[in-house]
């Protein structure tokens, strides 16, 4: 249960942020009580424990280097999207929004306004990197001050679709900043289940974009296919069928190519950290959720596959980890997030779903060879995968040295869960499918459960929720070599709408057991 605290400080932060019934709070070190394992489950000589409640829809945490947590909630749900952070002894700041250089006495006149999602947030040099979208749907990356002050990376990127903006880090050597921005549809094709999803009543022009690397020619050959759905405009004037072709808007079949952007959809990009000199570093990619270097400065992503939902339906596409490797094209749409071509009976839904958009199995869309494109290369770009809707997120490489260096180079990635019933098509899955933080051994291409609920389901499926995993959806080293796991908290996804319940995020805590030492 969310309470609130009683001080100056708290009660103007919690005045700021909207209210006392979703205030975030961090609790005080004698309330942060090692978890039972017989709720969860984690490392041996180690101890779960709480640190912060009260959140909605976080997505992201990072650390500055005087030890303070910095943490982004998302806005997802028809929530405001917000920063703030916790100085090392609990104290709460603000960093988006603020409401005056007196804060918390004065209200300010600063108009800037982030639109959610928040996809990811990192510290760099004293200032805080946050994506977003702006109030046309586009894509932004705004650097803050602790001051107050902000500035525009970049902006007008694609992201009026299925996923806008995602994670962001920097290059350890030279400082430049890395981002990803996820594709507009589930598969390449604008359908009924982006309608539903709002965005193509707001964007109707809107589609996936792919990537102009200066090959040969700057459009993208497509092999012809035009697929068939009942039309949501349906009524006067307007027929009952509705025709789309893959990469175009909902309604539109007639090109025979596309034309590419320098600001594609589904990618990969760098800039350096005050704007300018924009690259794309990789392509073709479902949605790069995480972004993170490891020890020997390699790029590493998590990489969500493709869902059963919508005109081009795509069954048992695994989630991934790869290597980010500059210019190359990742597969999507053609290809699963593993790098299988997407012709594989595996991946065919039922016949049920494809005979009624004209086609009865799933085909390539783009003439590969025409196109410049080459398949990509699994031996060299896959690092691990994950079961099919496990919602791969965010993730950190362990340590060199501290109280995990025993797993040293493992990433450990957060699961935060399927999306059913939405992303299967209203398909009953076996059981849950992710809400757990694994650890994924990037050599040896092997995954482990790493913290887990005992019972194998999200808290809300629990009989005691207080204090268990409800879908994780960040996890970051800290300074103090701690294990921080950011927990979105309870979402219901209906028609395509989020729908999240207030204060039910929080972050957990993963420290070193104290050794016990005898007289």
């Amino acid at each position: 249960m969310t309470r609130c605290r009683i001080s100056f400080t708290l009660l103007a932060f919690a005045l700021l942020l909207g209210g006392c019934s979703t205030t975030p709070y961090m609790l005080k070190p004698e309330e942060q009580v090692t978890i039972d394992r017989g709720r969860v489950e984690y490392p041996a000589a180690t101890e779960l424990k709480p640190l912060v409640r009260g959140l909605t829809a976080p997505t992201g945490i990072a650390f500055d280097t005087d030890g303070s947590i910095i943490l982004a909630e998302s806005g997802e749900g028809n929530n405001t999207p917000r920063v703030f952070g916790f100085k090392p002894d609990g104290t709460p700041f603000e960093v988006y929004p603020r409401r005056g250089k007196y804060y918390p006495l004065t209200i300010g006149t600063d108009k800037f306004k982030m639109y959610a999602p928040i996809g990811g947030v990192a510290v760099f040099q004293g200032r805080v990197y946050v994506t977003h979208r702006d109030e046309n749907g586009n894509g932004v990356i705004t650097s803050f001050g602790y001051d107050g002050s902000h500035y525009t990376v970049i902006s007008d990127l694609p992201a009026q679709g299925d996923y806008s903006l995602t994670d962001l880090t920097f290059n350890p050597t030279n400082g430049r900043l890395f981002f990803a921005l996820g594709s507009a549809t589930n598969s390449g094709v604008v359908g009924v289940d982006n309608y539903q999803s709002g965005w193509v009543r707001d964007y109707p022009k809107f589609c996936d974009v792919p990537w102009d690397s200066g090959n040969r020619n700057s459009f993208l050959k497509l092999l012809g296919y035009r697929f068939s759905t009942s039309n949501p405009r349906a009524g006067i004037g307007q027929d009952d069928i509705i025709v789309t072709g893959p990469m175009q808007p909902m309604g539109v079949s007639n090109q025979s190519r596309v034309r590419r952007a320098d600001k594609p959809t589904g990618a990969i990009y760098s800039i350096s950290p005050t704007g300018g000199d924009l690259q794309v570093e990789a392509h073709g990619l479902r949605l790069p959720r995480g972004l993170r270097y490891n020890e020997y400065f390699r790029l590493y992503a998590t990489n969500d596959g493709m869902e059963l939902r919508g005109t081009r339906p795509i069954r048992d596409d695994p989630d991934v980890m790869v290597r980010v490797v500059s210019r190359t094209w990742y597969g999507f749409p053609d290809f699963s997030a593993d790098f299988q071509p997407i012709t594989d009976p595996k991946f065919q839904p039922p016949s049920w779903m494809t005979l009624p958009t004209g086609y009865p199995d799933v085909s390539f869309t783009i003439d590969h060879d025409s196109s410049g494109l080459i398949a990509p290369d699994r031996s060299t770009l896959l690092q691990g995968w994950f079961s099919p809707l496990s919602g791969a997120a965010k993730f950190d490489f362990v340590p060199t040295t501290g109280p995990f260096r025993e797993f040293r180079g493992n990433a450990v990635v957060a699961l935060s869960g399927d999306r059913a019933p939405f992303a299967t098509s209203g398909q009953k899955l076996i059981g849950p499918i992710g809400y757990k933080v694994v650890l994924l051994d990037v050599d040896g291409k092997q995954t482990r459960e790493f913290i887990h609920n005992t019972k194998d389901v999200p808290a809300s499926m629990m009989e005691e929720t207080t204090e268990a995993l409800e879908r994780p959806i960040d996890a970051k080293f800290g300074p103090d070599g701690s294990l921080y796991i950011v927990d979105f908290g309870q979402l219901e996804l209906r028609n395509g709408k989020e729908r999240v319940t207030s204060g039910s995020g929080r972050v957990f805590k993963l420290v070193a057991k104290p050794e016990v030492t005898t007289p």
